[in-house]
């Protein structure tokens, strides 16, 4: 049964499946204050509540985010393959992060531990960093470089995400028995 909260945000979210792709589109939560260009100083809420600029979640490392919601089932969907993608990432010396869009921390913690999420999970209750990157569909995976400049943005996590976070690690030089395949 689904949380007050959760039913809410479903529903300001407005989630519709988009034939073809399986993603759910989002409707904007208020105008877009930020723009691309400062999308790194809006802050995410962690599991501990604290609230932290993205880039200094992000640090100076590439990293792959998933931008999910527990209600999305194309989300639910790909978070196995996230977790060992993860596994394998922290190998290589790059990291993988989930994002929960327009949900609260108490949701998105017991999704995790349901499901055996280990790879760090952030909340974007409240839709500020999907607005500032006007990011509008479930699940969206993009892919950051060391320097936190966007190398990519899809769908679902497919073999297009997984080759742009590979690169990264190519470009930069390859750890010691890293591999992400």
């Amino acid at each position: 049964m689904r949380s007050w909260p959760s039913f809410l945000a479903l529903l300001a979210l407005g989630a519709a499946a988009d034939a073809g792709c399986g993603t759910a589109a989002i409707k904007p939560h208020k105008p877009a204050s930020a723009t691309p260009e400062d999308f790194h100083t809006v802050a995410v809420g962690d599991m501990d509540g604290r609230m932290t600029p993205l880039s200094d979640v992000l640090g100076q490392r590439p990293t792959l985010v998933s931008f999910w919601a527990p209600w999305c089932e194309p989300c639910v969907e790909e978070q196995p393959a996230l977790e060992r993608l993860a596994q394998k990432a922290k190998e290589c010396g790059v990291a993988v992060m989930g994002i929960a869009v327009g949900e609260n921390r108490a949701t998105t913690m017991a999704f995790a531990r349901a499901h055996g999420l280990t790879f760090p999970q952030f909340i974007d209750q409240d839709f500020r960093l999907a607005d500032a990157l006007g990011q509008r569909r479930i699940p969206t995976t993009m892919v950051l470089d060391a320097a936190q400049k966007v190398l990519f943005v899809g769908d679902v996590l497919d073999q297009r995400a997984v080759a742009a976070l590979t690169g990264t690690v190519r470009d930069g030089g390859s750890l010691p028995g890293c591999s992400m395949r």
